[in-house]
């Protein structure tokens, strides 16, 4: 997807603003309206930048978050238009709003599956292709915490913090076969591609070179769908990426003995991975020794660079178990950053883990002398 803006230059920065928030489904009472927009301009880039955009009237989010948005953005501009000698509302604005009060929208059952677009700017390093600069990954998400019993079918905070450093340190991932342990709902996978296939273009050679692998895991069949079907919407760049496999992956067994007969060496054994990814990935102390286990593993293998997580940490508890555990066989650094989960992405910062602190830990192997 492509932003363009050609009705208000001067607030620019307010307009996308509100364009961001709508596709990232933030509570409207969270968003800012562009007061500082004439009517004419407001109404105009509500029109045709979100109410009749292509992209989001293919990929729109859910029936309730637009039945509250439309709602505040009616509000506003009907403050606004008062003051404006010839303003008028577009009836169009207002028949979207009518049709979602008059359809079947549950208003107290849990909040229904979504599509999500989130903009984000590639580092200086990788040339964009938009006009304005900003790349859009599309996802269909859940709105809850849980769902069939897994909570991989959300993008979580810790996923938006990783994003930004490796968009900022795109030359870690730009050459080398990428292993994302627990993809989700493929958030990592699709800006992993993405940096890929914009770090091929951007070397002009005269013949193309085979983009190095994705290889986006999880232990849950449904997540692993779910991913899948986000990695390959056609309006996400990583839909052209053609070296991107879905597999599962439980890191349980790595635990098996002998190490050299277990399912995860026998996966990391053909993969030729040089950097694992991963995000969120240590909610439950029983997590522990297996993520461990195939820490070690991976790193084991000699194409493996390293090993970089971005972990939440909403127990101080079992954060310090995982740490205190991979030290006793790998070298764990901490990576001091400054991103938040709205440095490239602007999100609901009132939302799930607004406020708790994100870690990004470098894993690498011990040296023997060591």
């Amino acid at each position: 997807m492509t932003f363009t803006n050609n009705v208000c230059h001067e607030n620019d920065n307010e307009l996308l603003a509100l364009l961001k928030g709508y596709s990232a489904l933030i509570p409207p009472l969270q968003l800012k309206f562009p007061v500082r927009c004439s009517f004419t301009e407001a109404h105009t880039f509500i029109l045709h930048q979100i109410l009749l955009d292509p992209h989001l009237e293919q990929y729109p989010p859910s029936g309730r978050y637009q039945q509250s948005f439309w709602k505040w953005a009616i509000e506003h501009l009907e403050r606004m238009v008062k003051d404006e000698e010839d303003g008028e509302i577009d009836t169009r604005i207002y028949d979207r709003y009518m049709s979602l009060m008059s359809g079947s929208i549950d208003p107290g059952g849990p909040p229904p599956d979504s599509y999500m677009t989130y903009y984000w700017k590639p580092s200086s390093s990788l040339v964009s292709a938009s006009r304005n600069g900003h790349e859009t990954i599309t996802l269909r998400e859940s709105r809850t915490t849980i769902e069939s019993g897994t909570t991989g079918l959300r993008t979580w905070c810790a996923s938006f913090v990783l994003a930004s450093y490796l968009i900022a340190n795109a030359e870690t991932i730009r050459d080398q076969t990428v292993l994302e342990l627990g993809c989700g709902s493929g958030f990592l996978g699709i800006i992993v591609a993405t940096i890929q296939q914009k770090y091929l273009d951007e070397r002009h050679q005269p013949y193309r070179q085979p983009l190095p692998a994705v290889l986006l895991t999880d232990v849950n069949a449904g997540v692993l769908s779910r991913c899948r079907d986000n990695v390959q919407l056609r309006c996400n760049q990583s839909s052209n990426h053609p070296n991107i496999t879905f597999s599962t992956l439980d890191w349980f067994d790595a635990l098996c003995l002998p190490p050299s007969e277990n399912a995860v060496t026998a996966f990391l054994s053909q993969a030729n991975v040089g950097v694992v990814i991963g995000a969120d990935i240590v909610f439950d102390p029983i997590l522990v020794p297996p993520l461990v286990a195939t820490l070690r593993l991976v790193l084991s293998f000699e194409s493996t660079r390293m090993v970089v997580v971005a972990l939440t940490v909403r127990n101080e508890q079992t954060f310090a178990h995982f740490v205190t555990e991979a030290v006793k066989e790998l070298c764990v650094e901490e990576v001091p950053h400054a991103f938040t989960s709205a440095t490239y992405f602007d999100l609901d910062t009132a939302g799930v883990d607004a406020g708790l602190d994100v870690k990004i830990l470098k894993f690498t192997l011990r040296s023997p002398a060591s």
